[in-house]
């Protein structure tokens, strides 16, 4: 692998191979002997923001460690950078933790699947790199949840911006401008817009058919309102690449020809395949990790200053709750002293539930670049229906990084609100022209789909251990629709979506329904009631296991403890309003601000969108 810089006219294929891989190294013996201001746990959305800031702008030492493997340097390390590859790394255990819930007894009892990143980038390299900030009144109700100030709306748009790398792909008409005060021009992470030629109509369709249903179009749904329709942000880089936090943060710095930037690397040692056992202490004070390495010989490695989980919404507490740090009696029950009780660790899970609405389409969808024959195992997502178009549009990505490769296809989307009193939006749809089964696989023939799923739920789950042994995944349990509350909303998020679905703007292209099928009875509650216990997964956005305020204080330090923090989305008090993503890299920027006492000064001008008439109107 050549070590030379990168350069901004780098095609998106030479991304694959031209990592300096040297600056990455599986952990073992050599790197557990060195000594570091501070260890981080979990190379993830959170654990690349904080390891760079920590040794480029603050000139720490720091070892950040990945239980997962590279993003670069593999024969299919493209699949974590081509966009449209996402359901590559959604179905491969390789680069994913691969986790699935316990029997879900208010979905039939169904397991949903569960993936996490196991990879440098974490779920950033494996998710569907939405960029949706949430609703600016989320972060007011953050700061009360949390008793602090400092999580308002204004004070953590300059965060926002500080991540952002906005770009249009001059594919966009209309495109909000660098000089928008919602936006940010000079951030690590790129966030476009990005538009399919081929699918650019029914797109385009979707939007209108909300506008006809009679909500608004919105210029910027993470600006000043997010209500409406119109074009989504993704975290897709200008050269057609994944913008995970790896790409963005990590490689950036240990690639840069600027000395400022060698300097801060020399001071980052990355270390893959390094499983964390749990956190040491002396008495209150956190000292060190003890980690595995890939041939599961077990390390100490110590921390000058601090260690600092980012192992995510159920990384980290399970890796608390390993060192003996939860509920005293939950730990009693693996017989694993309690060195700290804290009984709200591993509780207030909280997720995205969602569904599909698909009809079959007349002509213009992805199928004919996407559909694959099944039943042939993992080599059936090889198997392309139509390989001739599969081939060029992977070749004018490898060769150009654009066309259908170059996206994630959710282009466009809306955020209503599910009925009268609600002030802000609490539906999100992603809309995509294809319809895909079982999640991961396109159906072979023209269709489109829109993704649907209420977004503040009042249900309430829990990461819990199901053994002492660190290799044995968490027993997690987001218990949905276990309120009245939640089942009512996701109907009325039913009922929401077939309006839109049926709108005018649709009939050049509506074939028929697929998914509820045209036999369907739309009349009945209860049959609404069945087809989403029986159709409804996870939109994969476990949070809020560590939240602040109960587990953990408004910088991030575990109450009660000494030089241990936890800076990721599970200490989110509460889920925001959309994908979360772009929040958890947010609150790293701020996070690790904090670690030094640093505060950007709050955007006091900022202000949003609420519709005059929300407690009498639904639109």
């Amino acid at each position: 692998f050549a070590a030379e810089p990168a350069r901004s006219s780098d095609r998106a294929h030479l991304v694959c191979c031209r990592a300096d891989m040297s600056a990455v190294q599986r952990f073992g013996q050599v790197v557990a002997a060195k000594q570091f201001d501070y260890i981080v746990v979990g190379a993830g959305s959170a654990g690349c923001v904080v390891a760079h800031r920590l040794v480029r702008d603050h000139g720490a030492s720091v070892l950040l460690m990945e239980a997962g493997r590279s993003n670069r340097g593999d024969w299919d390390s493209w699949k974590n950078l081509m966009p449209a590859a996402l359901t590559f790394n959604l179905a491969d255990n390789k680069y994913n933790w691969d986790f699935h819930t316990v029997p879900q007894r208010n979905l039939d009892g169904r397991r949903l699947h569960q993936p996490r990143g196991k990879i440098l980038g974490g779920s950033s390299s494996l998710n569907a790199m939405a960029y949706v900030r949430g609703h600016a009144l989320d972060y007011e109700r953050w700061a009360q949840e949390c008793g602090s100030d400092h999580w308002g709306y204004r004070h953590v748009l300059p965060y926002f911006r500080k991540a952002q790398r906005f770009y249009d792909a001059g594919l966009a008409t209309g495109a909000v401008a660098d000089t928008s005060p919602y936006r940010g021009s000079k951030g690590l992470l790129a966030v476009g817009r990005r538009r399919t030629e081929v699918v650019r109509a029914i797109n385009d369709a979707f939007v209108q058919a909300g506008v006809q249903a009679g909500y608004p179009y919105t210029e910027d749904m993470n600006g000043f309102q997010q209500e409406g329709f119109g074009q989504m942000d993704m975290t897709v880089d200008e050269k057609g690449v994944r913008a995970s936090t790896a790409n963005g943060y990590l490689w950036p710095l240990l690639r840069s020809a600027d000395p400022e930037d060698r300097r801060a690397a020399q001071r980052l040692t990355v270390a893959t395949q390094a499983s964390a056992h749990r956190v040491l202490f002396e008495g209150a004070r956190a000292v060190g990790v003890e980690v595995a390495d890939a041939n599961g010989i077990v390390h100490k490695v110590l921390a000058d200053a601090e260690v600092i989980l980012c192992a995510g919404a159920v990384g980290s507490p399970q890796l608390l709750m390993l060192s003996g740090i939860g509920e005293k009696a939950e730990l009693g029950e693996h017989g694993i002293e309690c060195r700290h009780h804290l009984p709200d660790v591993g509780k207030n899970l909280q997720d995205h539930l969602e569904f599909y609405i698909q009809y079959l389409a007349k002509h213009t969808s992805l199928f004919p670049y996407a559909a694959t024959f099944g039943g042939f195992g993992p080599l059936s997502k090889y198997l392309f229906r139509r390989p001739w178009n599969a081939v060029a549009a992977g070749a004018m990505w490898f060769l150009a990084g654009k066309g259908v490769s170059a996206t994630n296809h959710f282009e466009v989307g809306g955020f209503v609100r599910s009925d009268k009193g609600r002030r802000h939006p609490d539906i999100q749809y992603h809309f995509i022209p294809g319809c895909v089964v079982g999640q991961l696989d396109f159906l072979p023939q023209h269709g489109y789909q829109a993704h649907c799923g209420t977004m503040r739920p009042t249900s309430r789950g829990t990461v819990r251990l199901a053994s002492r042994d660190p290799a044995a995944a968490p027993l997690i349990d987001p218990n949905f629709l276990a309120t009245d509350e939640d089942i009512v909303d996701q109907r009325n998020a039913f009922k929401l979506t077939m309006e839109i679905m049926r709108q005018p703007a649709f009939d050049q292209f509506r074939l028929k329904p697929f998914s509820p099928d045209e036999n369907f009875d739309h009349s009945s509650d209860s049959a609404i009631d069945a087809w989403i216990r029986a159709n409804s997964h996870s939109g994969y956005h476990l949070s809020c296991t560590c939240p602040m305020g109960r587990v953990v204080d408004e910088d991030g330090k575990v109450l009660g403890l000494e030089r241990v923090r936890v800076i990721d989305a599970s200490v989110m008090p509460s889920m925001t309003s959309g994908n979360l993503n772009a929040p958890t890299i947010m609150l790293a920027e701020k996070l690790v601000d904090a670690i030094h006492g640093v505060r950007l000064p709050p955007q006091e001008n900022a202000t949003w969108y609420e519709p005059l008439d929300w407690e009498t109107m639904q639109r």
